[in-house]
């Protein structure tokens, strides 16, 4: 029964799961691998400068802190005008 509970519904082998119980290695599931992230933008940031008619790549390229001043910028000349 140990065995077909380990093929079947857990789906790893005995090696891969006492490696997971013993040493805290979590057997393989085939998902995504994690990058480490540098500098990532908010996607409300991105999305509201987007709407804004300033490109991805250019806010892709700042700073989280850039983003926000270009964005209150915007807003601001956007309201001054109106």
């Amino acid at each position: 029964m140990w065995s077909h509970i380990l093929r079947e519904q857990l789906e790893v082998t005995a090696p891969v799961f006492w490696a997971c119980v013993q040493d805290g290695q979590l057997p393989d599931r085939g998902g995504p691998l994690a990058r480490p992230v540098e500098n990532s933008i908010p996607l409300y940031l991105l999305r509201a400068l987007g709407d804004l008619g300033v490109n991805e790549n250019e806010v892709l390229s700042m700073t989280t802190g850039q983003a926000a001043e270009l964005l209150a910028q915007k807003l601001t000349e956007q309201h001054e005008t109106t």
